[in-house]
């Protein structure tokens, strides 16, 4: 071994020797702030504790669709507030200021690992002791400094930082508030129930005419508890009959009810293979003649006699056969249309003869409404008297109604109700100046339901509108079954015996506001913060096992000034900036000086070759451990 000139004297060369005083022996070596084990260990138990927060969280947002309710905005001051500012920026926040927290303890683990060599017994080399600062790196540099020079810590440190970068806008998309549906259990009662038998000869049919008409053709609401197809029993909410408000956000309520409806299943015949219309026998003045349609559809016989004259344009007869066998339906409706036509032989030209079958069902299922207001239906506090009568003014809107089981026939549940239902159909008729048609009060309606759903159509020679067989036929299915229903929904409805109730549960939905956790953002977010809280871990337990023989911060300075006292650096410090062609940079000489000939050839030649070491003791001082050998 040669000893470089500058080396110092032999004596200092022995401090990691000197007797410790007894002031060293009650000093304390120093260690930075964020590296103490109690600060490591701070910032461990925060990671846990988010991490525990998110989990949580992300179950409760599972098994509870989202773990809390939020509003849109939010009041404060005179000025409103979107609340989703707190549910992105809060998280984004949090991780902003713990990963501010990492970064001091990542910059205390690198601004220390040069003091780390130094204090080795045999010392470090000058590029990993005294040529090394971090401090003076940016993180993509100082992360590849640190891995080539084997610091693990602080790569990994440094490598933890970048991360926090990328988890702080992140975390703002953790939560997210998405409307959620709730469900709970509410109490109802019914105080009515259907009976067909209800609907007998004393119902005036013109009302629900009236009614159907208003609907059908001028757009009219449904009546209260039914839609195109059902009648719905109805029912009413606990809060409802109180007067009181539903509950906050409820948007709909789901029963098990009971559904009336009434469908015609309507073919138009063909001339010739299913009916015939003779001339039973004819007048010349006016010209008329007394006509007769005789025909069978599916098993039924149907006839239907009516006299046409040129005084009218426009005939639909309508009329019912209530004869037929329980194998072809019991029953028809029956309709004939035509325009008067003197060159045609029965004296009728474009005639459509529809014929329909009846099927009355009777269906469970749950039946969806919206939910009234409080006070909406301004009935009895009991719900009885309106209830019953189905003319409260309370009206849910229908929003589905779902099957519970196969749907009955109902055509006897009153025994030989559909006789008079379907009988007195066809028993009014009405003279209206301004219609150019001969038809009963039933068919008006039905016309003027065709005309609605043909639109212009085609044009006789009259210019009276022609109306095909199939708009004639789903016009009749639309008309009758809406006076069925207006029918069950009015004159059917009828208290329960005795004006007892019926107590029952529904389903009450709340549409909700609710704060979700994102699951692939939460799965990131726990997995990355793991990763930096095994790397803090590796800090901590390399800050207590690699000590640097500091008794204070190497702040300042005065600090280094101590640590250089009688240092071989001194010297090579000197002799640098004493050189011929200094040029102010004295590391970067050293650097340059470390590539040119022989050891100690150059005023810092010495630096870079020797590897250096801390004395130990009250007074450490940096020193050359040992020279290399030329």
């Amino acid at each position: 071994m040669s000893t470089s000139p500058t080396s110092l004297p032999p004596h200092y060369n022995h401090d990691a020797h000197e007797p410790a005083s007894h002031s060293s022996q009650r000093a304390k070596q120093w260690i930075s702030l964020p590296l103490r084990p109690w600060s490591v260990c701070l910032f461990i138990t925060l990671g846990i504790s988010l991490i525990i927060a998110i989990i949580v969280l992300l179950v409760l947002s599972l098994r509870r669709n989202g773990f809390v309710s939020v509003g849109s905005a939010l009041s404060a001051y005179g000025a409103t507030w979107r609340l989703s500012l707190l549910w992105t920026s809060l998280p984004s926040f949090v991780f902003t200021c713990l990963g501010l927290y990492w970064g001091a303890i990542a910059s205390a683990a690198s601004d220390r690992q040069p003091f780390v060599g130094l204090s080795r017994p045999d010392g470090g080399p000058a590029k990993e002791t005294v040529l090394l600062d971090y401090r003076a790196d940016t993180a993509p540099i100082k992360l590849w400094a640190a891995f080539r020079n084997g610091h693990w810590q602080v790569g990994s440190a440094t490598l933890a930082g970048l991360v926090f970068s990328v988890l702080s806008p992140l975390a703002a998309g953790l939560f997210v508030a998405t409307e959620a549906l709730f469900q709970q259990e509410v109490p109802i009662m019914f105080n009515s129930t259907f009976d067909q038998a209800a609907m007998n000869s004393s119902m005036d049919v013109r009302v629900l005419l009236d009614a159907v008409t208003a609907t059908l053709i001028y757009g009219a609401s449904d009546r209260p508890w039914t839609d195109h197809e059902h009648a719905f029993r109805p029912f009413y909410t606990a809060f409802e009959v109180a007067g009181v408000p539903p509950p906050q956000n409820a948007s709909s309520l789901t029963a098990r009810t009971v559904a009336q409806s009434a469908y015609l299943n309507c073919a138009v015949l063909e001339p010739g293979p299913d009916y015939e219309i003779t001339v039973r026998s004819q007048g010349s003045d006016p010209l008329s003649a007394a006509l007769a349609m005789a025909g069978t559809d599916r098993g039924c016989r149907i006839r239907q006699e009516f006299t046409v004259s040129e005084l009218q344009q426009v005939y639909f007869v309508t009329s019912g056969e209530f004869e037929c066998s329980a194998a072809a339906l019991y029953s028809r409706l029956v309709f004939t249309y035509g325009h008067f036509s003197a060159t045609s032989p029965p004296l009728l030209a474009n005639t459509s003869v529809v014929s329909c079958a009846v099927a009355y069902r009777s269906t469970n299922g749950d039946l969806r409404v919206t939910v009234p207001s409080s006070g909406s239906s301004g009935r009895t506090p009991d719900g009885a008297t309106r209830g019953a009568s189905g003319s409260g003014g309370g009206k849910p809107e229908i929003l589905g109604f779902s099957p519970t089981e196969e749907s009955r026939d109902s055509r006897d549940d009153a025994l030989g109700f559909w006789r008079v239902f379907e009988g007195k159909l066809f028993r009014t008729e009405a003279f209206t100046a301004d219609t150019t048609w001969s038809t009963t009060d039933f068919g008006t309606a039905i016309l003027y339901r065709a005309l609605q759903r043909q639109g212009g159509g085609a044009r006789s020679t009259d210019n009276s509108t022609v109306l095909g067989g199939n708009v004639l036929a789903e016009s009749i299915a639309d008309v009758f079954t809406l006076i069925y229903l207006t029918g069950m929904a009015t004159a059917g409805l009828v208290p329960q015996d005795g004006g007892r109730r019926e107590d029952a549960t529904a389903t009450l939905e709340m549409q909700l506001t609710r704060l979700f956790v994102v699951p692939w953002v939460a799965g990131t977010v726990v997995a990355l913060l793991g990763l930096i809280l095994a790397v803090a871990g590796s800090v901590l337990q390399h800050a207590q096992k690699h000590k640097t023989l500091l008794y204070e911060e190497p702040a300042g300075l005065l600090a280094y000034a101590g640590l250089l006292e009688d240092s071989n650096l001194v010297d090579v410090a000197k002799r640098v900036r004493n050189s011929e062609g200094f040029d102010g940079q004295v590391v970067a000489t050293v650097l340059k000086d470390s590539k040119k000939g022989p050891k100690g050839a150059e005023p810092g030649g010495d630096v870079v070759r020797d590897r250096w070491k801390m004395t130990r003791g009250i007074k450490p001082r940096i020193i050359v451990a040992e020279t290399t050998t030329r």
